[in-house]
């Protein structure tokens, strides 16, 4: 059986977008998060090392974002000067 690399390709890069965002997950863990009324001290310092970890994963995901985003618009143009020069 031969593989197809393209069409493999193709329908990962397809399905890669379905489902919920980072950010839309992250916000669901800080809401859920929010709703913990901790009754001890020890629960409440794990609470507040959720949020701070929370916050910390918040950046991170803010900044692969931009990457991404910065990679997508170099892919964009390295696409474009090889359409250019191809004609």
């Amino acid at each position: 059986m031969k593989l197809d690399l393209n069409s493999l390709t193709r329908d990962f890069i397809i399905n890669e977008g379905s489902g919920p965002t980072i950010t839309s997950w992250i916000q669901a863990l800080s809401e859920n998060i929010n709703l913990l009324k901790p009754r001890s001290l020890s629960e409440e310092r794990r609470v507040e090392v959720m949020k701070h970890q929370l916050r910390e994963l918040r950046r991170t995901s803010r900044r692969m974002q931009e990457q991404i985003n910065k990679l997508e618009e170099q892919v964009t143009i390295l696409q474009e000067d090889k359409q250019n020069g191809q004609q």
